[in-house]
């Protein structure tokens, strides 16, 4: 896997021109099919369905040291959405066991629940976010200022839409999502994400928000 730093971990795999699903937070930049860095470190993810990040630094009390991340797109609504995109900025849930979540992940595509079925849930954690854009081409969620801090996942989730100004996209409200894997010493038991949806706009996701 990719090594990348705590403050610039992100990664992306492109849904295949469908309308996404997402929801928890994180910001980054994404390649469309591949995986990227934010260009603080100087590297390149290769391609693939993720990435992982590392931070040597020592923490404060209560924030863990060498978190490192990897990032799969799911590519579709998972939740139905079950959220109003007008009064939040998206959705998450912090997955801390093999089957949990199982009502959402059992419907996700293939990549996503062998993604799922590789954690090893004994050393890592899954945030599963959504959020949504204004054209089919805001499709992918990235991450950074990913953090443990006294038992709770911080991060940045962005949703990113289409480089440059020769890319097509279509006008339809599309939502996006993506998984968020930490492996932490000690694990993170709830998440409080940073969530800025495609249109710029900011708010609070946490898990433990109702849909």
């Amino acid at each position: 896997m990719t090594q990348f730093t705590r403050r610039a971990a992100l990664y992306g795999v492109a849904a295949a021109g469908s309308a996404a699903l997402a929801g928890c937070t994180g910001a980054g930049d994404l390649g469309p099919g591949g995986s990227g860095t934010d260009g603080g470190d100087g590297d390149d993810g290769g391609d693939g369905g993720d990435s992982d990040g590392t931070d040597g630094e020592d923490g404060a009390d209560g924030t863990a040291d060498d978190v490192t991340t990897a990032v799969q797109q799911v590519g579709s609504a998972l939740s139905g959405p079950g959220w109003d995109r007008t009064e939040r900025r998206g959705f998450c849930v912090l997955i801390a066991e093999a089957g949990d979540a199982s009502w959402l992940l059992d419907e996700a595509p293939e990549e996503a629940r062998a993604f799922v079925e590789e954690t090893d849930f004994a050393e890592s954690v899954l945030c599963y976010v959504e959020s949504v854009g204004p054209d089919t081409c805001h499709d992918e969620i990235a991450f950074d200022g990913i953090a443990v801090e006294d038992g709770t996942l911080l991060a940045d989730a962005t949703v990113r839409g289409a480089e440059g100004e020769d890319v097509v996209c279509g006008e339809a409200i599309t939502y996006s999502a993506a998984l968020l894997r930490v492996t932490s010493d000690p694990l993170p038991d709830s998440a409080k994400l940073s969530v800025t949806d495609g249109w710029g706009e900011t708010g609070t996701v946490r898990d433990t928000d109702e849909i």
